[in-house]
């Protein structure tokens, strides 16, 4: 029964990926148009998307097994991994940072997290991007 559901990780991905985009926007709109109801959003949709991270970075992990053991896609799914880490790290860096900096919205601190916020855009896209080679590649993940 186990089998039909395997592998879990392509089925857990594409809410997290979504969240935290969506976060990220409303975490800049909130940045720039100094509206907290963005920023509320932006910081609910940055948590879920988290949550959905630590779930995509587990159920990974376990497809791992399933992989095909070769050097290039063994070096692939490392970068995958790390990168994956990295997203964990840094989103949930980006939820803390505000809680610690209450006027973090009205000082030049802001542009430090629109640092972080790009970065996390940029591993989303990284990530996207390894995972996509692994699967249309390698067919890592397909049956």
């Amino acid at each position: 029964m186990l089998e039909a559901i395997l592998p879990l990780h392509p089925r857990v991905v594409h809410f997290p990926i979504a969240l935290s985009l969506a976060g990220v926007l409303f975490l800049v709109l909130g940045l720039f148009r100094r509206h907290e109801r963005f920023t509320g959003y932006g910081q609910w949709s940055l948590l879920l998307g988290w949550l959905g991270i630590m779930a995509a970075v587990v159920t990974g992990l376990i497809d791992q097994a399933g992989a095909p053991q070769e050097p290039t896609v063994t070096a692939i799914i490392n970068q995958h991994i790390t990168a994956g880490i990295a997203l964990l790290i840094a989103s949930g860096f980006a939820l803390y940072w505000p809680l610690r900096n209450k006027k973090l919205w009205t000082t030049r601190a802001r542009w430090g997290y629109l640092a972080l916020l790009v970065a996390i855009v940029l591993l989303v896209l990284m990530e996207g991007w390894l995972g996509g080679k692994l699967v249309y590649d390698y067919g890592v993940g397909v049956k």
